[in-house]
């Protein structure tokens, strides 16, 4: 009877045993697992700052080329912008120049007064008129081809007599291109609407 007894408390004194490769497979597979999730959480990242730097690198061209663009603009219009500058102070100060010339050589002409003139001395004073209504006009044409030439253009334009005898100044290219394109319009206007007329009523019977 002791015998039958003590078996089973013989059995509860055994090891018990280890878990199973099963289990163990399981385990790795799961910490497998995780890695993988890692890595691709990583590519991700990875990815995702690549197109941050792609961005920040189209970005920075977009700049440069920007930079680079204006600066040529703005170097071409403060190097134009100091010529027209400088040309118009210079245009400034012949002008200003000319006009005192012209307003002495205006008081001299306007001091010319023959019926104050002496009898005795009318031949010498109208040799002085003469000479100075000559420098006169010598002064002014050269003065006005100095501002002509400053300016680009002329300062007192040439005219021209129409056939009723009327002066007017030649037409500017501008002005001749101009009107030109209003006589064609008046003498093509009703062609004109006839073509439109006729594209309505072609599209709306189409």
């Amino acid at each position: 009877m002791n015998r039958i007894r003590s078996q089973p408390e013989d059995q509860q004194d055994l090891p018990l045993p280890s878990s199973s490769p099963m289990e163990g497979i399981g385990a790795e597979l799961q910490q497998r697992q995780q890695e993988l999730i890692n890595l691709q959480r990583q590519q991700q990242e990875l990815e995702q700052r690549k197109r941050q730097l792609e961005e920040l690198n189209t970005r920075r061209m977009e700049l440069i080329e920007g930079q680079r663009e204006i600066r040529d603009r703005l170097l071409r219009a403060v190097v134009i912008l100091e010529r027209a500058e400088g040309q118009g102070r210079k245009e400034v100060e012949q002008m200003h120049e000319t006009r005192q010339v012209f307003s002495e050589q205006l008081s001299e002409i306007n001091d010319i007064n023959p019926s104050e003139w002496a009898a005795t001395d009318i031949e010498g004073e109208l040799s002085k008129a003469l000479a100075k209504v000559d420098q006169a006009q010598a002064i002014y044409t050269q003065s006005r081809a100095k501002l002509d030439a400053l300016r680009g253009r002329d300062l007192e334009p040439e005219t021209s007599i129409d056939e009723e005898g009327r002066t007017h100044a030649n037409s500017s290219p501008v002005d001749s291109f101009s009107a030109n394109l209003q006589r064609g319009l008046a003498f093509n206007l009703p062609l004109i609407l006839a073509i439109l007329f006729g594209l309505l009523i072609f599209r709306l019977l189409k």
